[in-house]
């Protein structure tokens, strides 16, 4: 049997999960900074900001799932979100 064949330990299920999850919500970051970006450099109209807001909802609520999963203080784990958001951004 190769190592690649050796089945995960439920840790390391879990780890992968979380990450999985953790790279979502930057996904969702990034796509929430971006209606935000689009929105101030555009003119202002009624309903301008609703696809950010909703955007911006939509992460809140994943990342408050997130903690609740997986553990840890929702304070740092906002924080890597931005820093893997702007570590993206810069390479």
């Amino acid at each position: 049997m190769a190592e690649t064949d050796i089945p995960e330990t439920p840790e390391q299920a879990r780890e992968t999960a979380r990450q999985a999850d953790h790279a979502r919500l930057v996904e969702l970051k990034r796509s929430a900074e971006a209606a935000r970006a689009e929105v101030q450099a555009g003119a202002y109209y009624e309903g301008a900001w609703d696809p950010w807001r909703k955007l911006a909802e939509e992460y809140q609520v994943e990342l408050t799932a997130h903690v609740k999963e997986y553990g840890g203080n929702r304070y740092e784990v906002e924080k890597s979100v931005w820093a893997a958001l702007h570590e993206a951004e810069a390479a």
